[in-house]
């Protein structure tokens, strides 16, 4: 990641320039989510596993402060900021960076600030010299088009995504429970270099939306539900897929070839130049034309897709109030994720990128309504 990170990086000091700004103070909380960016990761290339900084002087000079002091070998094996400096004491350590960069709390910003502890915060402002001006979105547009590099890595992770997809489809049974279940996707992307995995996973006969896994036993005839977020070097992707527990039924089949249909129309309005909204659009009318109108808002379902961290949560959530434009190179997950009265919710999703000529799925399974054998 060391050419993607370098470039964000130049790319700061030239916007510090550019506005007459002292610099930037850039703060992570520590927590890696899937709909989050993750301003440290972006600027230096490492997952803190606390509070933790990355200043930029307006000479370009780039510092990671990290902490704690203990996992400074780890970080500076990792960093690619000029600079990485341990410390127990990040308030104290901040104001001694800052008068090394001179970076003057009234002419620099901030991003992520906002994420830290309210007291904590007002600590590294206080040591800097006082209040900072918060421009949060600034790493999440910087990062919103990903690196050859980073669509790579998005791509093995879908892989890993995908045959944690085939442990359930490989491990379902009638009389196993939720847990046991998502246990054995979690242990499988684990194997296979998952860093991070968010997972909602649930069945029954008739569902209302997706769940994290309970004690509830498999039985015959259950719609299992699985959404599917695992991490790879700081890439989160997420799949969204449907099984049924034995035969199912033709109403079944035939609403989730809707979910199909509203797939594929997205991947064709998903071009660069094209509009969030537009795309959502584009699902949404696949149900309204089959008489599913009202369905399409919550709390039948809630968006079409939506930005995947932690390295930008760019375009946003995939509905149809979102006007920003798709540019060539971002990424996002889209979902045309339903609920349909007769036969309960159901899912399928993958995560595309977006080009020229539409979104590109980056899963190489087919997206299907699978049948676990019983």
């Amino acid at each position: 990641m060391s050419d993607t990170v370098r470039a964000r990086l130049d790319s700061t000091t030239a916007y510090l320039k550019e506005n007459g700004l002292s610099g930037l103070v850039a703060a992570s909380n520590a927590q890696n989510s899937f709909l989050e960016s993750n301003a440290v990761f972006v600027l230096a290339g490492v997952r803190p596993i606390a509070e933790s900084l990355v200043m930029i002087g307006k000479s370009g000079e780039s510092v990671l402060i990290i902490s704690p002091a203990w996992d400074v070998e780890r970080a500076s094996a990792l960093a690619r900021t000029d600079r990485v400096v341990g410390t127990d004491d990040l308030p104290s350590t901040a104001g001694a960076v800052a008068a090394q960069l001179s970076i003057s709390s009234a002419t620099a910003f901030g991003v992520g600030l906002t994420q830290l502890g309210h007291r904590l915060a007002g600590a590294i402002e206080t040591a800097i010299g006082g209040p900072i001006k918060a421009e949060d979105n600034f790493v999440r547009d910087l990062a919103r088009i990903r690196s050859a590099e980073e669509i790579a890595l998005a791509r093995e992770a879908t892989r890993i995504a995908e045959a944690g997809y085939r442990a359930l489809l490989e491990t379902a049974r009638p009389g196993m429970r939720e847990f046991e279940l998502a246990a054995e996707i979690y242990l499988k992307m684990k194997a296979m270099g998952s860093e991070d995995n968010f997972l909602l996973m649930s069945a029954s006969q008739h569902n209302r939306a997706v769940r994290a896994a309970s004690q509830r036993v498999l039985a015959e005839g259950d719609v299992i539900l699985a959404e599917i977020t695992p991490c790879l070097k700081g890439q989160f992707v997420q799949i969204c897929r449907t099984a049924v527990l034995g035969e199912p039924s033709a109403e079944v089949a035939g609403s989730f070839q809707l979910l199909q249909k509203a797939m594929d129309a997205g991947l064709a309005a998903a071009s660069a130049g094209s509009t969030v909204a537009g795309l959502t659009n584009s699902m949404n009318r696949v149900f309204v034309d089959a008489g599913y109108g009202d369905y399409c808002r919550p709390p039948f379902m809630r968006v079409r897709g939506h930005g995947l961290g932690i390295t930008s949560n760019r375009p946003g959530d995939i509905d149809s109030k979102n006007e920003i434009v798709l540019e060539e190179g971002m990424v996002f997950v889209m979902h045309p994720n339903q609920y349909i009265p007769k036969v309960g919710y159901l899912m399928c999703g993958d995560p595309v990128a977006v080009t020229q000529r539409g979104a590109v799925s980056l899963a190489t399974e087919p997206m299907q309504l699978d049948r676990i054998g019983v």
